[in-house]
């Protein structure tokens, strides 16, 4: 089982960290906490695995199997998500849907 083919089920996963997060960003508001999941975990599982194909497409290329395909892919999902993480958070925050 090679990483590369399986980096959707890697942003799937990540993308429903960010989607936990922002539901309980906002659990005083549950329709908008809805509607927020909803939207959120679709996005940014695309925007991850587009990010990802593209970055971790010359590893690929280059054959690399094993456990160090898994490693590549995981630290770029976990670098990659933290700066989606980060972006969505201050998004929120200037929206003024969250409190700082």
């Amino acid at each position: 089982m090679d990483a590369f083919e399986r980096m959707g089920i890697v942003c799937l996963v990540m993308s429903c960290f960010i989607g936990a997060y922002c539901f309980y960003a906002l659990h005083d508001k549950f329709l908008m906490a809805i509607l927020f999941t909803i939207t959120t975990i679709p996005v940014f599982w695309m925007a991850g695995l587009n990010t990802m194909d593209f970055l971790t497409k010359p590893f690929s290329e280059k054959g690399i199997k094993g456990i160090l395909s898994w490693l590549i892919v995981i630290v770029l999902a976990i670098v990659i998500y933290v700066i989606f993480f980060a972006g969505f958070r201050w998004m929120l925050q200037q929206l003024m849907v969250i409190r700082h």
